[in-house]
Parts: C-alpha cells; structure tokens; sequence
C-alpha cells in the first residue's frame, strides 16, 4: 500500500481487501459447520496474517501519506511540521519517537531500512509519529485508535501463533480468549476467532474486521 495525496485512495484499496477477507472468513466459518477442520484452518489463518499486515500497511502509507499534504474524505487537507519534506525525514521523525535510543545511537543521519522502522501494526507508532512531526489530523487519529477493541493488540497474539504455532503462542491465544472475550480458554486459535465473543451476533474473526475497517473510517473521513 502506497502513500496518496487523497486518503479516499487508501481508505478504498482497504475496503476492498477487507471485503476479500470477510468473504474468507465466511468460508471458513461454512468448512467449519461442515467439520472441514483444515479448509477452516487454512483460511482463518491466510485472514488473520493479511488482516495483520493490513492494518501495517495502512498505518504507514496513512502516517506517510501526510508529508504530500493530503485531503481527508470530507475535504480537508492534512499539514505537518515544514521540516517533513520527503519520506525519509518522516521515518526519521518516526524513529525518533518511537525507537529513541537507537535513533540517539545513530546520530549525524542514517538512511533508515524498513527493517530498522517501527512496528506499525501497534497504534502507539502511528499517536507518537503524527504527533512527532505535528501533523494537523492528531486529534483525528486519536479518536479513531480509541474505538472500545482489544483488535489491535489481540489481532498481534493470533498473528503469532499462525506464524510460529508453538505451545508458547497457543496458550496466549487462549488466555486472550476467556479474559476479552469469554470464549473457552482451551479452544483451539482457530476455533476461537470461528466463535462469537459473548453476548455477540457474529464470530469474532468478523467484530476484528470490522473494527479495522471502523478505524480506517474515520482515519480517513
């Protein structure tokens, strides 16, 4: 996902791979009541990896979308300290809040790897960097990293354990489980996110989707 000068660009090309992965996640739910238990394993794991990357990538075009001055959805354009010009001066000032001691380590200049960057899947990287280089639409993201979800956080726990799959990832998965969301904490990872957290209509794989997109809203509006 590329920076924009219109954030109606970001915010479409999310939409559609979030529809992508709603329409997987239902298919995952469907080979589950089928008890097709390795479809259902293999779908919610591709959902949970790219949903994680996803909202990476948003959160990082977004933050750097903001050195070409762009317009919100609703017209109004984003500005930010005049020191920002080009990319690298925001990876910079990114590093600089949120990886301070090896950005000190590192004074004089670096050109920074995306390696060396910030985990931008956590909403703390995006709050310090816009508010690093005094971008105009901080109260804006503020307010949409403060929508009631344990997303964010919990999407990471899951992540890891479709990645890594050890004893270690499963068991955080499942206390994830019954402190958030009172789903039985012994249940599979995959079997967790195919159930309803309590008192919720829909399986929890999808209140995550649409918490995503609920933020990318208004990110962008």
């Amino acid at each position: 996902m590329r920076p924009a000068q219109y954030y109606g660009v970001l915010h479409n090309a999310a939409k559609r791979r979030l529809i992508r992965l709603r329409t997987l996640a239902n298919d995952a739910v469907i080979s589950r009541r089928n008890n097709l238990f390795f479809s259902s394993n293999q779908l919610v794991s591709f959902v949970t990896l790219e949903l994680h990357t996803l909202v990476a990538n948003f959160f990082r075009a977004y933050y750097l979308s903001i050195v070409l001055g762009p317009r919100t959805e609703g017209g109004i354009r984003i500005t930010c300290d005049p020191a920002i010009r080009v990319y690298e001066d925001a990876i910079d000032a990114a590093m600089k809040a949120c990886k301070n001691k090896q950005w000190v380590k590192a004074a004089g200049g670096k050109t920074w790897s995306r390696y060396d960057e910030p985990k931008w899947h956590e909403t703390d990287t995006l709050l310090r960097s816009c508010l690093e280089i005094s971008s105009t639409n901080y109260g804006t993201v503020v307010t949409a990293l403060s929508i009631p979800t344990g997303m964010f956080e919990h999407l990471t726990i899951f992540r890891n354990f479709f990645a890594h799959r050890n004893e270690s990832t499963s068991y955080r998965a499942s206390q994830i489980a019954i402190a958030s969301y009172s789903i039985y904490s012994e249940s599979m990872p995959v079997n967790i996110l195919l159930t309803p957290a309590y008192g919720r209509p829909q399986e929890l794989i999808f209140d995550w989707i649409d918490d995503a997109n609920n933020a990318f809203d208004l990110l962008c509006a």
